[in-house]
C-alpha cells in the first residue's frame, strides 16, 4: 500500500520513496438512498496537480484535454484497478466490524485545467440498520487524503421517506499504524503498534437515517 498504484512506481522509476505523503487527494462522498434503503455511495477523488500531470501526460493519448472512453479504460486498467488489492482506500464500519468493498463500479476519470478526478460507486445495499460509518484514507499515509471542505458529504434521498444526517469525527478507538520509513515497495499492513510505527486516527463519516 506504500505505492499509490503500480503506475506511480513506474512514473518514479522505481525509486525508494518513503511514506510521508507523496500524493494528495481531496475526497467527497455522495450517499444515495432508494426509498428508505441506503443503496450506495459515489466517491470522488480530486488529485494534486503533480500526480494529475503524470497520468494526463501518459494516458491522455490524443492530448485533447479530456479522457475519452478508450482512455478511461486505459486509466482503469493501468492506474486504478490495482487499488482493489488495497481496499480502494475505502473502509466501512458498523459496530466493531470494519470492512471494505470487494469491488467498485461505474468508474470514470475526468480532467479539468490539468487536475484529474476519479469517480466510482460503492454498493452499500448489503448493510442493514440505520447507522453506518465510512472513511476514505490510506492507512500507510503514503497518500494524504482529506475530505473536501465544501460538499465533502452529499446526501441524495426522498425527503418524504427518509431523513438522513451525517457528521465527521476522528475515531480514536480504531487507530491505524504505518512505518514512515518503509520503501514504496513495502505493502505491509500493521494491525498493532510496535516500535518505529506511527499512529493515524481515521476521520469517519457517520451516517444515520
Amino acid at each position: 500500500m506504500k505505492k499509490f498504484c503500480s503506475v506511480f512506481i513506474i512514473l518514479t522509476g522505481g525509486a525508494l520513496l518513503y511514506a510521508h505523503p507523496h500524493v494528495a487527494i481531496t475526497s467527497s462522498v455522495n450517499f444515495v438512498w432508494e426509498g428508505k434503503k441506503l443503496q450506495g455511495a459515489y466517491i470522488e477523488w480530486v488529485f494534486d496537480r503533480f500526480f494529475s500531470a503524470d497520468i494526463i501526460n501518459w494516458l491522455d493519448a490524443d492530448k485533447d484535454g479530456k479522457f475519452n472512453n478508450a482512455e478511461n479504460e486505459q486509466i482503469y486498467n493501468n492506474a486504478f484497478i490495482n487499488l482493489r488489492h488495497y481496499n480502494y482506500y475505502t473502509f466501512i464500519r458498523q459496530g466493531k466490524n470494519r470492512t471494505s468493498p470487494s469491488e467498485v463500479s461505474r468508474f470514470k476519470a475526468s480532467q479539468h485545467k490539468g487536475i484529474m478526478t476519479y469517480r466510482f460507486y460503492v454498493d452499500l445495499s448489503a448493510y442493514t440498520g440505520n447507522e453506518l460509518y465510512l472513511a476514505v484514507y490510506d492507512y500507510t499515509y503514503f497518500c494524504d487524503i482529506s475530505y473536501a471542505e465544501k460538499k465533502g458529504v452529499l446526501l441524495t434521498y426522498d425527503r418524504s421517506l427518509v431523513n438522513p444526517s451525517f457528521d465527521i469525527k476522528e475515531n480514536r478507538d480504531y487507530p491505524v499504524f504505518y512505518d514512515p520509513f518503509s520503501p514504496a515497495s513495502d505493502t505491509s499492513i500493521y494491525d498493532k503498534w510496535k516500535p518505529g510505527l506511527q499512529t493515524y486516527y481515521p476521520r469517519e463519516i457517520r451516517i444515520t437515517w
